[in-house]
């Protein structure tokens, strides 16, 4: 495990999540639009990342698209309602798939929006063909012999980058000739090295897409080494929220 910053801010969001005293909510504003959203899946509105990814893809009418961990499904929505004629979401939690399903009745998609419950690839029809596939990854990388606790630790913590590699092993026979992959992750909390390595073993080529920096109060992440080393004279941390696009090379 490389980024030790990382892992702390991920068990620091998951323990917010999990809190007592963390207000329970059933709805969210996200992208000028009301989400449902179910307590066993991770609430996009606690940092800017699922907004900023989700807004970030280029979506074409007319494509052929997949949402890999969907959760509450928002670029799945985003998708139908911008015209891709195939829209397909997939989720290893059954509850994220229930609320993509429930977002997509919401916002009038849910005859245009297929949701699945599945590993990775698994929930998908061997013969599926997709032009875009976008992955708000689980970037925090955690020691390889972690094991998972509640469904909602897996749409943080991604052990030894294990699913990166399965994911770009598995990703080939269902993505068009010209197809793209659009992934979700952070410079600073994540390990956009390891990602690309396990691209490039794949056949894939990737680049740096698109990204956003943004400032979090030092005070509000603890007082570990860590934390510290990363604080700058403003007392803040700099994060940013980055996409990658691969395709094959």
């Amino acid at each position: 495990m490389d980024n030790k910053l990382g892992f702390e801010l991920g068990s620091l969001v998951l323990s917010q999540i999990d809190s007592p005293d963390r207000p329970a909510r059933t709805t969210f504003s996200l992208l000028d639009r009301e989400w449902d959203l179910l307590p066993e899946v991770f609430p996009p509105y606690t940092d800017p990342g699922p907004g900023l990814f989700a807004s970030w893809v280029p979506y074409e009418k007319g494509s052929r698209f997949l949402e890999m961990g969907c959760g509450a499904g928002i670029a799945a929505v985003l998708a139908a309602q911008r015209g891709c004629e195939r829209v397909v979401a997939t989720d290893i939690n059954p509850a994220a798939v229930a609320n993509t399903r429930r977002n997509a009745a919401r916002h009038g998609v849910a005859g245009q929006v297929t949701a699945l419950a599945g590993d990775l690839f698994d929930a998908l029809d061997a013969a599926e063909v997709l032009d875009i596939v976008f992955w708000n990854t689980p970037f925090i990388e955690a020691p390889e012999d972690r094991p998972y606790g509640p469904q909602i630790e897996r749409a943080v913590f991604d052990p030894g980058y294990a699913l990166q590699r399965r994911f770009f092993c598995d990703v080939g026979p269902h993505l068009a000739a010209d197809g793209r992959i659009y992934l979700g992750t952070s410079e600073a909390m994540g390990n956009p090295a390891k990602m690309l390595r396990a691209a490039a073993d794949a056949g894939f080529g990737g680049r740096r897409y698109r990204s956003e920096s943004v400032e979090l109060p030092a005070v509000d992440l603890g007082d570990s080494p860590e934390v510290k080393a990363h604080t700058n004279e403003r007392g803040t941390v700099d994060m940013d929220f980055t996409m990658y696009e691969f395709q094959r090379r």
